[in-house]
């Protein structure tokens, strides 16, 4: 998909629109790739403050690596433990619905790059000190 060279005010309301649709069902916008004048506009507009400057990026490749580590950290703390017959632990078990969207981010992740990329360093577009 290539990235975005404009927007207008309609898109603009039409994104603040949804990341008050996508808050609501606990689900985190990331905006990846867009170009300066893009970029200007959304921060103008308070979008970048409202989702966060934290999810904005340089690469769609950062913006998957950094939303694969959220699902794999929340997927860590929503672990459910049941007891075995023996009276031990069992291992973690993650519910489908996790898995699921761990595996869409995985392939989607490894579309963007390729197996072989670690890509251990994420590029957000702004720090947090410059908005």
């Amino acid at each position: 998909m290539s990235p975005v060279t404009y927007i207008d005010s309609s898109a603009v309301q039409a994104l603040k629109d949804l990341y008050q649709e996508y808050r609501d069902r606990h689900i985190q916008i990331a905006i990846a790739n867009p170009n300066r004048q893009v970029h200007l506009l959304l921060s103008r507009s308070g979008i970048i403050d409202m989702i966060g400057t934290g999810w904005c990026f340089v690469r769609v490749h950062d913006a998957v690596q950094v939303c694969l580590q959220k699902v794999q950290s929340s997927s860590s703390s929503s672990i459910k433990l049941s007891p075995q017959a023996s009276g031990d632990l069992a291992d973690s078990v993650t519910t489908p619905k996790v898995q699921q969207r761990y595996s869409f981010l995985k392939n989607l992740w490894k579309s963007q790059v390729g197996d072989g990329c670690t890509g251990s360093e994420v590029q957000p577009l702004l720090r947090q000190n410059l908005v």
